[in-house]
This record gives structure tokens, sequence and C-alpha cells, in this order.
């Protein structure tokens, strides 16, 4: 008994460390992409008016925190 408890605590906390990684993941990537844009745009601002930049000015890759939610959520089940 004293094994399962172990294990059932050890596999807690690497879900809810799976989660955060997750989220940290997340806002990682975002912000990189950030970087990549404002670098495409500083290069193309010498560009014509009519010119296309292929990375859209909204939000790059959506936190999944729905997912980050159900892996935090598996300890109480």
């Amino acid at each position: 008994m004293i094994a399962l408890k172990w294990l059932l605590i050890i596999l807690g906390i690497g879900l809810f460390g799976s989660a955060g990684a997750l989220v940290i993941y997340d806002v990682y990537v975002s912000s990189q992409l950030r970087l990549l844009r404002r670098s495409s745009e500083e290069a193309a601002g010498g560009a014509s008016a009519g010119a296309t930049i292929f990375l859209s000015s909204g939000p790059f890759w959506p936190l999944r925190w729905q997912r980050a939610l159900q892996l935090a959520r598996q300890l109480r089940m």
C-alpha cells in the first residue's frame, strides 16, 4: 500500500509538472513567433505598400489551457 501511495503521489506531481510545462512551452513558442514577425516586418519596411506579409498580426499560438487543466485534473480522479 505504501508503494501504491508513493506511485500515485509521483504520478500526480508528474501530471502537474507536465501541465505547467505545456503552458510554459506555448508561451515560449508564442514569444519566438512574435520576434520572428517583428523582424520580418522590419525587413519588409522598405517593400512596397502592396507587399503581403504572410505572418498574421493576431495571436500566433493559442495557449492550450484546456489541455493543461485536463492534465492537472487527472489527480482528482
